[in-house]
């Protein structure tokens, strides 16, 4: 087993001096990849500084036609899924100073949305980062060793959604559909979701040389290929490929201590499936896959990644009757969220007016638009853009006047229901009386509103009136407005 033993005062300067986490990716095709390929690598990542961050995203269930089911305790998938957790466990475990802490639960599933994809996620370590491991699952079928795929699972196949036999895919729980396009931007998404403020970070792959990795599994393939579709452009992330399959045929080179942790690791895995009355996987094959590890660097990081979400070519605003347009354009979004529209009357005070989901991911112009109903005479408006972390950015302010705009004031609920809606031309000061009577004259309920924020005002709890003519006066400035209503 591992030992690093560092005196205190070191350990306590390197952690103040390392605020930046070192971030590796890895594209598994099956949940037992990389403790089978990439043990070696995957502690050197965890180890990285005083202690890098690993994220797994594993493409297929590996439930080898089962889909949701299976004759164990768990459903198959998720018996190899939680297997893959704890071996990723392990990994944090014996890489961190002291080797187990023992201060960290068992990490349980969790769900995140991500590019409008609900996704399994497992978390394991410090808050900080340091140490942690991060496991994602995608669950989509087996695909088998060829891409042929398995009767069980519509003989789906990640190799048929690339080669376009398929034009999608399920996941094996029915959660998410992905076309290729779809797959290839979650990958982008979660990178982005993850790499936190690593400004260069590297992403594990199986090899796609058919000279060094020869006849791979095809889940091994087309994740690689889906991983690397998704950095292709991203030149501040590296590339890391491995043999995989085909590193039986090559002879052992992992060192005594380096084979031990990484039989520690499938042992793991594959204890699971043995708890939960599956075969047990541990046979010549995985032995011999065992002690070789074999990779090459296909491309270096270079650049930095980009360090805000939305880059904003335009914000701007004009008068569309008494109305306000909003238009605003983008020239690149990374990780993006949504769009949060604020207005204030003095230039000070701003409310929220609504909210516009953004594209996630795009490197070409985006345009939105946004019609402003409770425009009055004066406008402030700006744009906060907002990323999926919660990391933002606000827009210069811009300012709408409507010179001509004289008060007036008219109902946005005309019949009305539940409540009526008044709308103010000019954003009324001071007290706005309400008075609703019936057609007879008799007063019905009355309501007071001082100093409104907004132009759009409500009289509410008008749900139980009869049906038929209402009048409603307002009073404001002195001024006194009547509008007959309609009660559905």
């Amino acid at each position: 087993m591992k030992k690093i033993f560092l005196p205190l005062f070191i350990f306590l300067i390197a952690t103040e001096v390392q605020a930046q986490v070192q971030v590796s990716f890895s594209a598994l095709g099956d949940a037992d990849d990389w403790q089978l390929f990439m043990s070696k690598k995957i502690l050197t990542d965890l180890g990285a500084g005083s202690g890098g961050k690993a994220v797994f995203i594993t493409f297929t269930a590996g439930d080898e036609g089962l889909g949701s089911g299976g004759a164990g305790a768990v459903p198959y998938y998720l018996a190899k899924e939680k297997g893959a957790v704890y071996s990723s466990k392990f990994a944090s475990d014996i890489t961190l100073q002291p080797i187990y802490p023992n201060t960290y639960a068992v990490p349980t599933a969790t769900t995140v949305v991500l590019n409008g994809k609900t996704l399994t996620k497992y978390v394991y370590g410090n808050a900080s980062g340091n140490g942690m491991v991060v496991n994602y699952f995608l669950r989509l079928p087996d695909g088998g060793q060829t891409g042929t795929g398995f009767a069980g699972t519509g003989n789906k196949s990640l190799k048929k959604l690339k080669d376009g036999t398929i034009t999608n895919i399920t996941s094996v729980d029915g959660v998410n559909t992905y076309t290729w396009a779809q797959l290839v931007n979650t990958i982008k998404y979660i990178i982005f979701a993850e790499k936190g403020n690593d400004a260069q970070v590297w992403i594990n792959t199986s090899s796609l040389s058919a000279i060094t990795n020869p006849n791979d599994h095809s889940d091994h393939y087309y994740s690689s290929t889906a991983a690397e579709e998704a950095v292709s452009t991203f030149l501040w992330v590296g590339i890391h490929e491995f043999v995989m399959d085909n590193s039986s045929t090559l002879s052992a080179n992992l060192t005594n201590e380096e084979f031990e942790e990484a039989s520690a690791a499938f042992g793991l895995y594959n204890w699971n499936l043995i708890k939960n009355r599956y075969n047990n996987t541990l046979n010549s094959t995985t032995r011999a896959w065992l002690s070789m590890e074999s990779s090459n660097v296909l491309r270096s990081p270079s650049g930095t990644a980009p360090a805000l979400p939305v880059v904003l070519l335009s914000f701007t605003g004009a008068l569309k009757g008494n109305n306000v347009q909003l238009d605003w354009a983008t020239t690149s979004e990374i990780n993006s969220k949504e769009f949060i529209i604020e207005r204030s009357n003095d230039g000070v005070s701003y409310r929220e007016l609504t909210r516009v989901p953004a594209a996630g991911y795009s490197s070409t112009t985006k345009k939105y638009t946004y019609l402003d109903i409770e425009a009055t005479d004066v406008n402030y408006y700006r744009l906060k853009m907002v990323d999926l972390d919660g990391t933002s950015k606000q827009s210069d302010v811009v300012l709408i006047k409507n010179n001509s705009l004289s008060q007036a004031v008219s109902a946005v609920t005309n019949p009305f229901a539940d409540h009526i809606g008044i709308r103010f031309a000019k954003l009324p000061k001071g007290e706005v009386a309400l008075r609703l009577l019936d057609m007879s004259g008799k007063l019905i309920t009355t309501a007071r509103i001082y100093n409104p924020l907004s132009s759009v005002i409500r009289l509410d709890n008008t749900g139980s009136l009869s049906q038929g003519l209402y009048v409603l006066q307002v009073e404001n400035e002195g001024k006194q407005y009547s509008i007959k209503l309609l009660k559905r």
